[in-house]
């Protein structure tokens, strides 16, 4: 918090970035819900679910044009004010009568939005280490996670509630999502010649106007300078298989395990959700804890052991607080590996490359998603959801087994700063 606290310029960025955050994360739920409003709701409810995926896969492209943009600062503004704009135009459009191609078109503005909006946040990361000192990157990174985990748990939540007391009045949450990122913009311009300061001693991008082959040609390039973090987006590929996975399985578990109900059904899957993003928010927060000095490798370790901490909570049915405990172990490590990978990141990949190289990284983690949701899902339908946290549990155990091994590899422990 210190840092937040003491540094103008990181302290602009976070605050346009959660601003920009709470009407991303209002609107993505209220967006679901009038999906399955329209007809065909089934798959207007899959495409909607999909579309918040899809930012994501694209960080590569996004990433790369970020690393291009020369006059980054007042960038993010100009896309601010394009995603306001979209959603002034959504807020029209979405009065008009139901029908599935209006809701198409509707999506398509929605993810022009997030793909910008994720395009944004790429021109922002080689501010940081030009704003901040090396030392304090960890903890800036965690506060980031912190902030953007707590708005998106309140805002969702609240959105879904507050669409209800407002009728559904889908429009009015569009012209709120507007507003926000007209506000996101204030932070910004309140620290404008810090900003300014800052971009001035960013490097350009010595490609300009490549093709999206080429960039993703260099950012494994330089990826390959630099084998640690290949190796930790390697690790994350495997981790993000198993952790993306959990809550479908869970949710599926459940139906069938009355045993390790807190109440009802409904009560148990919000709880079990709160407590992993509660120990997210506390592992990005506390940066100064027993897990301070641990090296990266060791906290995937410690990651895999809870996963696999949770697949015997179901194995073993009746264990409702060892899942309780697990997830928030799972979350409370995650909220201290995110950071500590963008923090290795911003420290060693060269400020011209940054972006495109993390958009590299988010896409491969995000890869690994779908697979482990099909595979854990699938099984858990065609077999038993006991049979889906049998596998889960013996892929986490060798996950920890890879660990463990890699942590007596000297010459990698090394490459760790």
């Amino acid at each position: 918090m210190k840092v937040y606290l003491k540094n103008s310029g990181y302290r602009a960025l976070i605050n346009s970035t959660v601003l920009s955050g709470i009407g991303d994360s209002l609107y993505n739920i209220v967006f679901i819900i009038y999906a399955a409003s329209v007809p065909n709701k089934s798959l207007a409810v899959s495409l909607a679910s999909f579309a918040t995926l899809l930012p994501s896969l694209l960080s590569v492209v996004t990433g790369s044009l970020a690393d291009q943009t020369h006059h980054k600062a007042k960038s993010v503004i100009i896309v601010r004010m394009i995603q306001a704009a979209l959603f002034v135009l959504l807020a029209g459009l979405i009065k008009l009568p139901q029908s599935f191609p209006l809701f198409l078109f509707l999506l398509l503005i929605n993810i022009v939005s997030d793909t910008i909006g994720s395009y944004a946040n790429g021109l922002t990361l080689p501010f940081l280490p030009r704003l901040l000192p090396e030392d304090e990157l960890n903890a800036a990174f965690g506060l980031e996670t912190a902030a953007t985990t707590t708005v998106q748990i309140i805002f969702q939540g609240l959105g879904a509630a507050l669409i209800v007391a407002m009728a559904y009045n889908y429009s009015a949450f569009a012209w709120i999502n507007a507003a926000t990122f007209c506000l996101a913009i204030l932070p910004l311009k309140l620290t404008w010649p810090r900003l300014i300061k800052a971009e001035k001693e960013i490097p350009l991008s010595q490609k300009p106007d490549q093709s999206l082959l080429s960039n993703i040609a260099d950012a494994w390039l330089e990826l390959k300078k630099h084998s640690f973090i290949l190796l930790t987006i390697a690790l994350a590929v495997i981790i993000n298989f198993l952790g993306a996975s959990m809550n479908g399985l869970i949710n599926v578990a459940l139906l069938g395990e009355r045993t390790m109900w807190l109440g009802n059904y409904g009560n148990t899957v919000a709880l079990l959700d709160i407590i992993f993003s509660v120990g997210t928010i506390l592992g990005s927060l506390l940066m100064n804890d027993f897990l301070k000095n641990s090296r990266l490798l060791t906290l995937l370790l410690l990651a895999g052991a809870s996963l696999a901490a949770l697949g015997v909570s179901f194995i073993w049915h009746q264990a409702l607080i060892l899942a309780a405990v697990s997830l928030f172990a799972a979350g409370y490590i995650a909220g201290k590996v995110n950071p500590r990978i963008s923090a290795l990141m911003v420290r060693e990949i060269p400020n011209e490359k940054i972006a495109a190289v993390s958009g590299f990284m988010q896409m491969s983690v995000l890869i690994g998603a779908p697979v482990g949701q099909a595979l854990f899902l699938s099984i858990a339908n065609m077999q038993t959801p006991q049979v889906s946290w049998i596998l889960f549990t013996i892929l986490a155990t060798l996950f920890i087994v890879l660990c463990a091994l890699l942590t007596q590899n000297k010459k990698l422990v090394m490459n760790e700063r």
